[in-house]
């Protein structure tokens, strides 16, 4: 069964939320470094929170507290930081979320392999 699917076979609309989420949340962090776009980082914060609510939504309902779940949520805590005027709080939080999507792609590559050795 593909990784973003349900048992029937059918696409999870949770799975798709959540990696959207997160590869936007790639996108508006790089954006956070561009001057004269102070929207970014708000952009970046909602949807920093975003991916943290759907990774906690889809651990709970499938009862899968695995490590990338827990790298899509570590970087709420830099959101949090960086409001709470942390110097480094929105960089700590683009750092975290780099290392999930650098897991996430690990895994694929992984999960790719394992299918070509299996009989």
């Amino acid at each position: 069964m593909a990784e973003g699917q349900d048992d029937t076979g059918k696409l999870d609309l949770g799975a798709v939320i959540h990696s959207s989420a997160g590869v936007l949340c790639l996108v508006l962090g790089g954006l956070m470094y561009v001057d004269g776009l102070a929207w970014a980082v708000h952009a970046f914060a909602a949807m920093m929170m975003l991916t943290f609510v759907s990774a906690l939504i889809i651990s709970i309902s499938t009862n899968s507290w695995v490590t990338g779940h827990y790298l899509a949520m570590t970087p709420v805590l830099g959101v949090i930081l960086g409001y709470a005027d942390f110097d480094g709080g929105f960089t700590l939080a683009y750092v975290l979320i780099w290392a999930a999507f650098l897991h996430f792609l690990w895994r694929g590559y992984q999960a790719v392999q394992a299918a070509k050795r299996a009989p």
